[in-house]
C-alpha cells in the first residue's frame, strides 16, 4: 500500500473520530447548557408555587386537592413540569399524576440539599420519580409548618413529556440537515485534506520515482533528479541528501574502476617485472645443469654472476612491492623526530660517492645553515634521498652533476635534488609517481618503477608534497619541504 493510501485511510478515520468527538462534546454541551439554563429560570418555581397554595392539612397530611390543583396549574403553564410533595425524609406523599407512573417512591435528598443551599454548581440532578435510575434537573422548596420542616415541594423540570418530545424529534428535518451538514463538512475537509497532502508529496513522489529509474539501472547512469524548487523543508533536505550520495556512488563507482584497473595494471606489470628475472636466472641455471662437463670455468662464472644479478634485481623489486605496500597501509605513521639534516645528507653523499666517481659525475651537497634541523622520520627521508640520488644517478650521462641543495623558507626547509641529466617530458611529468611507470626515453634495465612511487608516498606521510621541474635533455629537479619546527 502507498504512502498516499495510508495517509488518505488515516485521516479519512481521523476526521471521521473528530467529527464524532466533536458532535458528542457539542451534544452534551449544548444539553448541559440548557440544562443548566432551564434550572437557573425554573429555580424558584416550587417556592412561589409552594406559598400559593396550603399542601399540607392541619394534620400534617397531604392536601391532595390543592397539591392536584396547583399541578394542573403549574403544568398548564408548563407542560413538561412535573410536581411531587415530599416528607423530610424524601418519601413521595403526594402527586398529580396517572395511577401507577410513579415507580419510586423515595427520592435522594441530598442533591435537594445542595440546590437549597446553593453549594453546588448548576445543573443539579435529582432523581426522577418516574424512572429507577434516571435523574434530571429540579426544583425545590421547603414547606414550614409551625416553623419547622414539614415537607418539601419537589419539581422535576423535564418530566415525561419532555422526553417524549425528543424522540420525537430525533428524527425531525432541522436535525437530519444538521447531521447532513456536518458530515459533509467532515468529508470536504478530508478531500481538501488530501488535496493538499497530494500537492505536498508531489516532490516526493517525483523524487521516488527517479531515484527507482535509477535503481532500475543498476546506479550505473546518472541520478536525474527533478528540480528542487525549495531548500527549506524535509524533501529539500531529503533531495540534496539523495543528489550527495548519488555523486558519491557515481565518485566511488570511478574510483573502484579506477582500483580495478590499476589492479591489473599492477598484476601485468608485477608479473612481467618477476618472469623476467626468473626467466633469466632459470635459463643460466639449466644451462650450467645441462652443460656442466662442456662449459670453462669462467663460463660458469659468467653464467652463476648473471644469474645472481638477476635474483638482486627480483630481491629488490619484492623489497619494493612490500615496502610500498607497508606505506599505503592505513596503519602506518611516521616516527618523528628532530634531527640534523646535513649530517643525513653528508651520509648520504659519501655513501654514493665512490658509484658517482666511476660514472664521472660530481655529487655535491649546498647548504646555508648547516645546524638547520627538521622534524620528520629520519628512515623515511633517508629511503627518500637515497631514492632520489639513484634516480639521478641512473640518468645522468658521464661528466654530469648532481647538487643535493637545502634552504630555508620561514617555518620550511626545502630540498632539491638537482641534475643536469636525460630530463623528463613535459607529458610525462604527471604520470613518473605511479607504480611501474617509466618515461619512454628509459631503459628497461634502469629500474622497476617503484622507486618514486616510494617517495610520493613517504612525503604525502610527511604532510608534503614532492614537486618535479625538467627540461628535457637539459636538467631535473625533485623538491619538497620538511617542517623545521614541531608539527601539533
Amino acid at each position: 500500500m502507498k504512502l498516499y493510501h495510508k495517509f488518505a485511510i488515516a485521516m479519512l478515520m481521523l476526521f471521521i473520530t473528530l467529527g464524532g468527538v466533536l458532535i458528542y462534546v457539542s451534544a452534551k454541551t449544548s444539553e448541559m447548557y440548557s440544562l443548566e439554563v432551564t434550572q437557573k429560570i425554573n429555580r424558584n418555581i416550587a417556592l412561589h408555587a409552594a406559598e400559593d397554595m396550603p399542601l399540607l392539612l392541619s394534620n400534617g397530611q397531604a392536601n391532595k386537592k390543592a397539591l392536584k390543583e396547583l399541578a394542573h396549574h403549574v403544568m398548564f403553564i408548563n407542560p413538561i413540569v412535573e410536581v411531587y410533595l415530599l416528607d423530610p425524609q424524601g418519601n413521595v406523599l403526594s402527586h398529580a399524576l396517572p395511577a401507577g407512573s410513579v415507580l419510586k417512591n423515595q427520592v435522594n435528598m441530598a442533591p435537594l440539599h445542595n440546590f437549597l443551599a446553593g453549594s453546588q454548581t448548576m445543573p443539579i440532578f435529582g432523581d426522577d420519580p418516574r424512572s429507577h435510575n434516571q435523574q434530571k434537573v429540579f426544583s425545590a422548596s421547603p414547606i414550614l409548618q409551625n416553623g419547622k420542616v414539614a415537607a418539601y415541594l419537589y419539581t422535576v423540570l423535564n418530566g415525561k413529556k419532555h422526553d417524549s418530545l425528543r424522540e420525537s424529534l430525533q428524527n425531525s428535518y432541522n436535525l437530519q440537515i444538521g447531521s447532513a451538514i456536518i458530515i459533509a463538512s467532515i468529508l470536504l475537509a478530508v478531500i481538501a485534506g488530501l488535496i493538499i497532502f497530494l500537492l505536498f508529496t508531489t516532490r516526493l513522489k517525483n523524487l521516488l520515482e527517479a531515484v527507482r529509474v535509477y535503481r532500475m539501472k543498476s546506479f550505473q547512469e546518472p541520478l536525474l533528479l527533478p528540480k528542487n524548487t525549495s531548500m527549506h523543508d524535509e524533501v529539500g533536505e531529503l533531495h540534496c541528501a539523495i543528489s550527495d550520495m548519488s555523486k558519491r556512488i557515481e565518485s566511488q563507482f570511478a574510483a573502484l574502476q579506477k582500483v580495478d584497473h590499476t589492479r591489473r595494471e599492477l598484476i601485468a606489470n608485477v608479473s612481467h617485472d618477476l618472469r623476467t628475472p626468473l626467466a633469466s636466472m632459470q635459463g643460466y641455471l639449466e644451462t650450467i645443469l645441462i652443460k656442466d662437463l662442456q662449459l670453462s670455468d669462467a663460463e660458469k662464472k659468467q653464467y652463476l654472476h648473471t644469474a645472481y644479478k638477476h635474483s638482486k634485481r627480483l630481491n629488490q623489486l619484492i623489497t619494493e612491492l612490500f615496502e610500498l605496500a607497508k606505506l599505503e597501509s592505513s596503519d602506518i605513521e611516521p616516527n618523528w623526530e628532530s634531527f640534523r639534516l646535513m649530517e643525513l645528507i653528508q651520509d648520504l653523499t659519501q655513501d654514493y660517492q665512490l658509484q658517482a666517481q666511476e660514472k664521472q659525475i660530481d655529487l655535491q651537497a649546498q647548504c646555508e645553515d648547516m645546524d638547520i634541523t627538521v622534524y620528520a622520520d629520519i628512515a623515511l627521508i633517508h629511503r627518500v634521498l637515497e631514492n632520489l640520488l639513484k634516480n639521478a644517478l641512473a640518468h645522468t650521462n658521464s661528466g654530469g652533476e648532481i647538487t643535493l641543495r637545502v634552504h630555508q623558507e620561514q617555518e620550511k626547509v626545502w630540498l632539491e635534488v638537482i641534475d643536469n641529466g636525460v630530463g623528463i617530458a613535459a607529458h610525462e611529468i604527471p604520470y613518473i609517481f605511479e607504480r611501474f611507470y617509466r618515461p619512454s626515453t628509459e631503459e628497461p634495465q634502469t629500474g622497476n618503477g617503484l622507486g618514486l612511487a616510494i617517495v610520493k608516498r613517504i612525503i604525502e606521510l610527511h604532510r608534503s608534497q614532492v614537486a618535479v621541474n625538467s627540461q628535457p635533455g637539459q636538467w631535473t629537479t625533485f623538491s619538497f619541504w620538511l617542517p623545521q619546527t614541531v608539527m601539533s
